[in-house]
């Protein structure tokens, strides 16, 4: 074990005997940021929230992209990109040893051609990314197998679902977060193989619930307490739940009574030796957070089953092993190191930056399908091996050093101000907002947002309570977001869906709404606190903060508590 001092926040940090192990094993050095730190400089390369339109680098068309107007980087249509129509190989150049390498990096990156979104087989979705296998959607970001959707955010096999985070296999969903195997579930947080159900926190294979928390196996219950069918079907009746002043009472009375009984003190299932949050049927994974399906991982985030014998590797999974400090890489890879946005049966690749099939790359952006590629420049087997272990030496003698004085040799991520996307644009920001200073004086970029003055017809407070009294002209209106005064517009599929189901139309903008559902997601670190159960001893590793208003239990205490 080892107490090392973190080259960026400044504050010490273990690295244990595993760990030692798993660098030793990579041929890599010890990391010299501690584990948060490493992680919140992963979370500034992705953004899960915004999309862009800009111009084609080849044709001046305006695309839509993941990438803002200002950042620094070529962009193209996807088709023409993945079509090999242009080659980023003719971008490539032979390596500096006068210069540092990510100097060399930096020029490579805003020079080589990449796609201007991150989507696969998408149809009648233009307005997505980080997507695939979507199909008549809208605003949804790291999604797949979506249809008739809007507004999901970290999703999979969805139909007919608005409104959504982290959530799978759901059917005619809306306003909630961590719903699992759902059908028609509203307004609700972390419930599981649930039908018909309200307002509701905690619940696992229920039916016909209102306001309810901590339940099991259970039908036709209101605020916890059992009724007859027909009791419950009065009671729902009686609330008049298609006008919107009544959802919003309903919604702030059922958060104020999930906070009268305890919560357990992680949302993780079916784990063995796991500490974290939102760990699923998984093994030996510590200090992680959403992983589903992984084993032997530590300090990963937001993976997806598979995903093995891997640290510091934030977004995907799908079928990986030994992943090392990596972010939106994945799909059957194998020992990529230090890369962003490379994906698709990748294998031992280093420092690179979209490359999509590629395998023994080293410092390589926008390729597709390459081997054997140093700075998108081709070699033979053994010219490369020769020139990478030349490369890494001079990283380590001639280190890049950033505007904080920060030093980047063989070993560490990308540095901040590397990205392409702003911070304000990416998960760190999501996760850990700082404001514009804050972040230039951690060396980050920030994109200040460039909005377009939409003329407003109607402000939200002006709308109809009922959903019974629109009609299609409501998709012709531009409405003020009754929080922050945005322009936002109904689109035909949610008006579809809410008169479908006879739900109220949102009075807050995308935007806005996802900001209220994202308070119900613990933060990716971990308290160490006890359960406050009286008179338990129990101590454990949880993601509430001790200023959080929830009452925290120990898994025993929790379980007693289940009805």
């Amino acid at each position: 074990m080892e107490t090392k001092n973190c080259q960026n926040c400044k504050q010490d940090f273990t690295i244990e005997p595993d760990d030692f192990s798993f660098y030793e094993k990579l041929k890599v050095p010890a990391p010299t940021w501690c584990p948060k730190c490493r992680m919140i400089r992963r979370f500034n390369f992705r953004n899960e929230r915004y999309l862009y339109r800009r111009p084609d680098f080849l044709t001046g068309k305006e695309t839509f992209s993941g990438f803002s107007p200002q950042a620094n980087v070529r962009t193209i249509e996807n088709k023409t990109w993945y079509g090999n129509e242009q080659d980023s190989i003719e971008y490539g150049f032979i390596y500096d040893f006068s210069k540092p390498f990510f100097i060399q990096l930096m020029r490579l990156q805003s020079t080589a051609l990449l796609p201007a979104r991150s989507i696969s087989n998408a149809i009648n979705s233009d307005y997505c990314n980080e997507t695939s296998e979507i199909k008549n959607s809208y605003l949804c970001f790291n999604a797949d197998s979506i249809e008739n959707s809007a507004y999901l955010r970290k999703a999979s096999n969805m139909k007919e679902c608005f409104d959504l985070y982290e959530c799978m296999d759901d059917e005619l969903c809306y306003e909630g977060v961590m719903l699992e195997k759902c059908y028609q579930t509203f307004f609700s947080v972390d419930c599981e193989a649930c039908v018909d159900v309200w307002f509701s926190k905690g619940l696992r294979g229920c039916t016909n619930c209102f306001g309810c928390v901590n339940l099991k196996n259970k039908s036709h219950y209101f605020f916890n307490e059992p009724c007859t069918k027909e009791e419950y079907n009065q009671k729902i009746n009686a609330l008049n739940l298609s006008s919107y002043n009544a959802t919003e009472k309903m919604k702030e009375k059922a958060r104020s009574f999930w906070l009268t009984l305890p919560h357990k003190y992680n949302h993780s299932l079916r784990t063995l030796d796991c500490t974290g949050e939102r760990i699923y049927d998984s093994k030996n994974v510590k200090n992680s957070y959403s992983v589903r399906g992984g084993e032997n991982l530590r300090y990963c985030q937001d993976m997806e089953p598979t995903a093995t014998n891997s640290y510091d590797y934030t977004v995907r999974g799908l079928g990986t092993d030994t992943m090392y400090e990596c972010v939106t890489s994945g799909l059957q890879g194998y020992n990529i190191r230090f890369c962003f946005n490379c994906f698709e049966n990748v294998r031992d690749l280093e420092y690179c930056i979209y490359c999509i099939g590629c395998k023994d790359c080293f410092g390589c952006v926008g390729l597709y399908k390459k081997q054997y590629c140093i700075f998108n420049t081709q070699y033979t087997k053994e010219e490369y091996e020769s020139l990478r272990q030349k490369i890494i030496e001079h990283m380590n003698a001639m280190p890049y050093i950033d505007e904080k004085g920060r030093i980047y040799k063989y070993g560490e991520f990308f540095p901040f101000d590397f990205s392409p996307i702003a911070y304000n644009e990416s998960m760190a920001q999501d996760f850990y907002p700082i404001t514009k200073d804050q972040a230039e004086a951690l060396g980050c970029i920030w994109h200040d947002q460039i909005t377009k003055d939409f003329p407003i017809t109607i402000k939200a407070g002006e709308l109809p309570d009922n959903i019974n009294d629109y009609d299609e002209q409501i998709l012709n209106e531009v409405i003020s977001c009754q929080k922050c005064n945005k322009a936002y517009k109904i689109i035909s599929s949610e008006l579809q869906f809410h008169k479908k189901l006879g739900l109220p139309l949102p009075r807050l903008c995308p935007d806005c709404r996802f900001v209220e559902r994202f308070s119900f997601v613990n933060p990716p670190e971990l308290w160490h606190r006890h359960c406050m159960k009286e008179g338990c001893l129990n101590e454990f590793e949880t993601p509430y903060a001790p200023n959080q208003p929830e009452i925290i239990y120990c898994e025993q205490h929790y379980q007693q508590e289940i009805v």
